[in-house]
């Protein structure tokens, strides 16, 4: 059995653990940098990595794509799909991962799962974005492809200057991406992170923001504490990873005082902030899921 796990960075805590995790299943587990992802088309469809013929692995578990830019990135997702079109199986699929890093299509899939989220408007206009800011009054931007919590921004309808940054926003990127702030009933700014797997809740963490701040992402130097395990919670994380279609996933959401509501979903989550706070590794699930796929094919 080869499973390749790709990854830009060999010293990540998941990819690490994700090798080990396949290990103890007596998986043959290689990295893969797509950074070194080349394909040729002459009598038939050639796709290697760094000199390893994708066609000959028998799964895919995508931990980091990497990327320069917007090509690079769709000769990468196009090279998984033709993996997966050939069936091997990618944890997670190209669409899952790429409707999961798109934060307008994550809030359009969980709307339609009936998934409680906050309000959304992503707009071209300037005028139209100003419209929704004086709706929501407090709001947060966030880049539609944005990732470990960068270029978040909170803007209040009442300041002048978050106008002018907003509209700012729209001129420079093309569009912005406006939600809703939502107040958590905690005594201090932090979020959940419930991490699925195989359409099983593994665990949950609060992240907890840095004294001061209010994102509480673990990139941004957040802190990670066990967050309790409810049918509510279990029940929207596990509706949120079959919305965006994703093997596993993290599941982001904040403690409204309606009940919870899920913002994000990540399609390439890192376990690390789950081991951090319960000691559970979540890549042994990964490499259980992917083995009994392959079990059950006879791979």
């Amino acid at each position: 059995m080869r499973v390749g796990i790709v990854v830009s960075d060999r010293n990540d805590w998941t990819a690490k653990a994700l090798m080990a995790s396949f290990s103890r299943r007596h998986a043959k587990a290689v990295f893969l940098d797509f950074s070194w992802l080349e394909s040729s088309i002459n009598s038939g469809l050639d796709l290697r990595c760094g000199g390893a013929d994708l066609f000959s692995l028998d799964a895919l578990v995508v931990r980091d794509l990497g990327r320069r830019g917007a090509v690079d990135v769709s000769f990468r997702f196009e090279a998984l799909t033709a993996l997966a079109e050939k069936g091997i199986p990618i944890i997670n699929p190209p669409e899952a991962i790429s409707g999961a890093a798109n934060k307008y299509a994550t809030s359009r899939r969980l709307h339609e799962a009936s998934v409680p989220t906050p309000r959304t408007v992503v707009t071209t206009s300037p005028d139209i974005a100003e419209e929704a800011l004086h709706s929501f009054r407090v709001a947060v931007s966030k880049p539609l492809f944005g990732y470990k919590g960068r270029d978040i921004i909170l803007l209040k309808s009442s300041e002048q200057q978050d106008i002018e940054r907003l509209r700012g926003i729209v001129e420079a990127c093309g569009l912005v991406y406006l939600q809703e702030f939502i107040a958590v009933t905690s005594d201090t700014p932090r979020d959940i992170r419930a991490f699925v797997v195989g359409g099983k809740l593994q665990r949950a963490i609060y992240r907890n923001a840095p004294p001061g701040e209010w994102i509480s992402n673990l990139a941004q130097g957040g802190k990670p504490t066990p967050c309790p395990e409810t049918r509510e919670l279990e029940e929207l994380a596990v509706r949120s990873a079959r919305a965006v279609g994703a093997v596993y996933c993290g599941v982001d959401l904040l403690e409204g005082r309606d009940g919870l509501m899920v913002i994000e979903v990540n399609g390439t989550p890192s376990g690390k902030g789950i081991h951090d706070a319960w000691g559970v590794d979540v890549t042994k699930a990964i490499a259980e899921h992917v083995c009994s796929i392959l079990g059950e094919r006879g791979g």
